[in-house]
């Protein structure tokens, strides 16, 4: 699972107008002294920072670096997860394209996008358990304080030396693929080899491993918006009117066993959602969080291509197809002035 998201998904994202996102501005940046690059211990050019978001809302980052390699330059644009108002998200990145080893690192480009959604409520627990071992590797232990259980959770924490100098990103090396309302969890995380020996302290950071994604549908002939995290990937969103559900196709090509989780927004409260998985039922948690959204989410088994069809929203607002309509007016009509013709025989006979 990957907290940076290449460039594809952007691209479809802006391809589909699923979101139109808004250029960097004094509220959003990356501070110069908290950005960087270097070679890690394997050679493999390492881009580390962190966005820093003053906005009144949480955003999803979209940033763009470029290194000059010899006569080329290598451009790359990430999406990452969604940070908080008053937050920041550091970054490690592994740009592998960079042959050279007298790179040359820009300045980045950020721009974002404002969500409703607010990233989980899951911090570090601050007391002695939180502590910097002698080899410069961190372990710790976090909390997750929703009322809904989160999926891939991974710490980030940018990495600072004696003199207050930052130094790199570490990511914790466990997978958290469940972390329900309440639970406790253990983590540890390593900087990079050549960095030990100076790290001085840790500043911690906990985002779910994946960002949240906006999509999109037409539902009773109106645009509906809606999120999702995923560890794989979803296209193919569509509102099937016929079955009144939200169709998609979700992919999952690692190993391993992943997740996805829509998040809907509250219609009447007393929704109850069904999955169909390939055209089979799938077990699956409905819960509902503080900002009034419905979670739907479900495992994904390895390697797998999932053709998922959620149904269970309101109908309130909804009219029979146009072809049913058609057909039920053709069919209610002979009805009627058969019992028109009924009623205005008998007025007669009496």
């Amino acid at each position: 699972m990957r907290l940076l998201v290449p460039v594809s998904i952007f691209t479809i994202m802006i391809g589909l107008g699923i979101t139109i996102p808004h250029f960097a501005s004094a509220n959003v940046w990356i501070p110069d002294d908290e950005f960087s690059g270097f070679y890690n211990a394997n050679g493999t050019y390492t881009v580390i920072g962190a966005v820093k978001n003053t906005e009144a809302n949480a955003i999803i980052p979209i940033i763009t670096i470029n290194v000059k390699d010899s006569n080329k330059t290598i451009s790359e644009k990430y999406i990452l997860s969604t940070v908080d108002s008053q937050k920041d998200i550091p970054f490690n990145i592994k740009i592998s394209q960079v042959e050279g080893k007298e790179a040359i690192l820009e300045k980045p480009q950020v721009s974002f996008t404002v969500t409703n959604h607010n990233s989980t409520d899951i911090e570090i627990i601050y007391d002695k358990t939180l502590k910097k071992h002698a080899d410069g590797h961190e372990t710790g232990f976090i909390i997750n304080n929703d009322t809904y259980t989160a999926y891939g959770v991974r710490v980030y924490a940018a990495i600072y030396g004696k003199d207050g100098k930052f130094l790199d990103v570490g990511k914790s090396i466990e997978t958290i693929e469940k972390m329900n309302p309440g639970e406790k969890i253990a983590f540890s995380m390593y900087p990079d080899p050549q960095h030990a020996s100076m790290v001085s302290y840790y500043s911690c950071f906990v985002v779910g491993d994946d960002p949240t994604l906006p999509a999109t549908v037409l539902k009773d002939g109106k645009p509906y918006n809606f999120t999702y995290l995923t560890s794989g990937s979803v296209t193919d969103t569509k509102f099937d009117d016929s079955t009144h559900s939200v169709t998609a196709t979700v992919r999952y090509p690692f190993p391993d066993t992943g997740f996805v989780n829509f998040m809907f927004p509250e219609e009447t409260g007393s929704e109850k959602f069904s999955v169909l998985s390939n055209g089979k039922p799938v077990e699956f948690v409905q819960s509902k969080d503080s900002d009034g959204y419905w979670h739907v989410a479900l495992s994904l088994p390895p390697r797998s291509t999932s053709y998922l069809a959620i149904s269970g929203f309101d109908q309130s607002g909804s009219l029979p197809p146009t072809d049913d309509f058609r057909n039920y007016i053709l069919i209610i009509i002979p009805i009627a002035a058969a019992a028109i013709s009924i009623i205005i025989w008998k007025k007669r006979k009496d």
